[in-house]
């Protein structure tokens, strides 16, 4: 599936390498910086007896190979070179700046990193060894409004190709070191030049790097996440107290909340949450008011964490319900309602996690009022925890993705 691409962006350099010279081609020279200072390089097998007559590649650190064709940039003397019969090369004039060079024959490559300013009051030398390439293979991971070609490409060397359709991709043979392997979108647009004349542009979007460590004779794996980072913030985690909460029940149930150490290897402070129900049609919760109606249509998902007390019959569920509320006025034309969960709660500390697609379907009666999540997410006024069928609670850090906070609109907002 590889497709590899030598084809050279020639302004990505930017003028700072220029044309071979010299018997045999192994000087270079020419530059819109110019200056008086050689670099001596020299190319090396496992043995250190000299490579001969081996490819030369020297790259900008930052370069990244992109294009549609074969074209081989050996074609192209200004970027690309050959040892001598002693394996080496004195590049010359070369702008100041950060580079890789790499050598390559038919079955061993080497590549190193220098920077050309520290040369001028050094001795000028750069050697490196080739020997048996090594493999890389990955996925990119995007967000799902990306369709359009995604580009992987070694930065640095004259390595790309494009991922399939699921985000794969190879490189069957690269150098060994340590390199910023970039997924990137190649976009091209026209703009409007100062002599108001239309241009065609291309520019490079970056979507996202790992940095790969390439071992010579090896295959590994690697993954780039390009998707954003979801936003994210906790609610609560109880360790200022439980102020924030209020209990409501309904008439013959009752509830206390406070403060406790969460305890059973969890460090700090937790809700201890008490409820008793008489019966299934009875209710006690621990709500948190959001100051206004808040719009969650965008809301990844909340967890929490949860224990509870064993309960003496053991036929009986140990749950709590995690509900979105929407409480309107009585002058509203809309009845209040919910969405909500049902968790069955462990007796030791567990992490649980509510998205909105693993809500309950409201029923035609709208059981315990639930409305449903598409109908209450844009206008939630409270997040609250039901007590199940009664029995003790212990809750703790109360987070939310998909927001950095909440943001409450007034009703008259």
């Amino acid at each position: 599936m590889m497709n590899r691409v030598w084809k050279f962006g020639i302004a990505a350099l930017g003028g700072i390498l220029a044309a071979c010279s010299g018997e045999g081609g192994d000087k270079l020279s020419g530059s819109s910086l110019e200056t008086e200072n050689s670099i001596a390089l020299s190319v090396q097998l496992a043995d250190g007896t000299p490579a001969a007559r081996v490819q030369v590649f020297i790259r900008p650190d930052s370069y990244l190979a992109s294009g549609d064709s074969l074209a081989d940039s050996l074609a192209n003397e200004n970027m690309n070179f050959e040892t001598n019969d002693s394996g080496s090369l004195t590049l010359t004039n070369l702008g100041y700046g950060s580079y890789i060079v790499e050598a390559r024959s038919d079955s061993l490559k080497g590549a190193s990193k220098f920077n050309y300013r520290s040369w001028h009051a050094g001795d000028g030398r750069v050697s490196l060894h080739v020997g048996p390439p090594g493999a890389v293979a990955g996925q990119v991971l995007l967000e799902e409004n990306v369709d359009a070609p995604v580009t992987v490409a070694v930065q640095g060397l004259d390595y790309s190709t494009s991922t399939d359709s699921e985000g794969n991709f190879e490189f069957e043979s690269l150098p060994a070191g340590n390199f910023e392997v970039v997924a990137f979108i190649q976009d091209d647009s026209t703009v409007v030049n100062e002599k108001g004349k239309k241009q065609h542009v291309s520019f490079v979007r970056k979507l996202g790097s790992v940095l790969a460590e390439v071992k010579s004779g090896q295959f590994r794996e690697i993954l780039i996440d390009a998707r954003p980072p979801v936003l994210s913030f906790v609610l609560e985690d109880f360790e200022n107290g439980v102020d924030n909460w209020k209990i409501d029940h309904s008439k013959d149930a009752s509830g206390k909340i406070e403060s406790a150490d969460a305890g059973f290897g969890r460090e700090g402070k937790a809700a201890h949450f008490t409820c008793t129900n008489d019966s299934l049609y009875q209710w006690v919760l621990m709500g948190y008011q959001l100051g206004g109606f808040v719009d969650m249509s965008g809301l990844d998902s909340i967890v929490f964490w949860a224990r509870a007390e064993a309960n003496e019959d053991t036929t009986k569920r140990t749950y709590v319900s995690f509900s979105f509320d929407m409480n309107l006025d009585s002058t509203s034309e809309e009845e209040s309602g919910k969405a909500w969960m049902h968790i069955d709660v462990d007796t030791a500390w567990k992490r649980y996690v509510v998205v909105p697609s693993e809500l309950q379907e409201p029923d035609s009666n709208k059981t315990g009022g639930n409305l449903g999540w598409d109908v209450v997410k844009r206008r939630i006024t409270d997040i609250s925890i039901f007590g199940g069928t009664g029995g003790e609670f212990w809750i703790d850090d109360i987070e939310v993705f998909g927001y950095s906070e909440f943001v409450a609109k007034k009703p008259e907002d």
